[in-house]
């Protein structure tokens, strides 16, 4: 079994999400949520409305919008989540996040249970993707985000009272065919006396994600690494004091 480093890590979400190539039609999708609820008691009723703009040369444009039906599945402390769309399967753990065992058995579990009702489906899309948000005690109107975190905009010396910021980057993993989408942000904290910024990684293959479960689960443990590795180069040594490292 593998020990999470800290004692008090910052997720606030973790994520694992298949993507399919084609859709579920809405009935079966249905059909499979009520199979799923053994697990997770609450199940509602969601939609993903999409807007899209049509423009043609020399005409007004027209404006269409797509609805899409889904299954939010949930625990009774509502912490272990479960997406059903018409193209996504997606597992989801808001904190307290428990490790990435118990939380990679649970996908694990889940997708089976999937498999078995829906049969196979071509994946288009493996994704993992890790929130972080990182409280930091302040005194003063400025918070030094530098102090803490390696990843942030660099700006003219002009620019000398900087209170927000937000930065994203995309990162080619050539070695497991991956992207990795990088966001850090500052955001106001739920803590008095904090401040707070976001770490955001999501790492996902759509070049070549693997069809069969054993690769599969060895890509997922692989993304869970590296997703570490980077995490870990994004932070501060003063970052680390916060979240109580094991060793301590």
């Amino acid at each position: 079994m593998s020990q999470q480093p800290y004692k008090q890590p910052p997720i606030t979400e973790a994520v694992i999400e298949i993507r399919f190539a084609a859709p579920i039609d809405a009935p079966r999708l249905a059909e499979i949520s009520s199979d799923l609820r053994a697990q997770y008691p609450y199940e509602q009723q969601v939609t993903d409305l999409r807007v899209q703009l049509y423009f043609v040369p020399q005409a007004t444009p027209t404006a269409g919008t797509i609805e899409r039906p889904g299954h939010r599945l949930s625990s009774l402390d509502q912490t272990q989540i479960l997406l059903l769309w018409p193209e996504n399967f997606i597992v989801s753990q808001l904190a307290p996040y428990p490790g990435w065992d118990e939380f990679f058995e649970r996908f694990r579990r889940d997708w089976s249970k999937w498999k078995r009702l829906i049969g196979y489906q071509t994946i288009s899309r493996i994704g993992v993707r890790y929130i972080n948000r990182i409280d930091i005690p302040f005194s003063g109107p400025l918070v030094e985000y530098e102090q803490y975190i390696n990843v942030y905009p660099h700006l003219p010396e002009v620019f000398t009272n900087v209170r927000g910021y937000g930065v994203q980057a995309q990162v080619q993993l050539a070695d497991m065919d991956c992207i990795l989408t990088l966001n850090s942000l500052s955001v106001p904290s739920p803590l008095l006396g904090h401040a707070a910024f976001i770490v955001d990684l999501d790492i996902a293959n759509e070049v070549k994600p693997p069809q069969n479960d054993e690769s599969l689960y060895e890509l997922l443990n692989r993304i869970r690494l590296k997703k570490n590795e980077i995490f870990e180069s994004c932070i501060t040594p003063r970052a680390r004091e916060l979240f109580k490292p094991w060793q301590d």
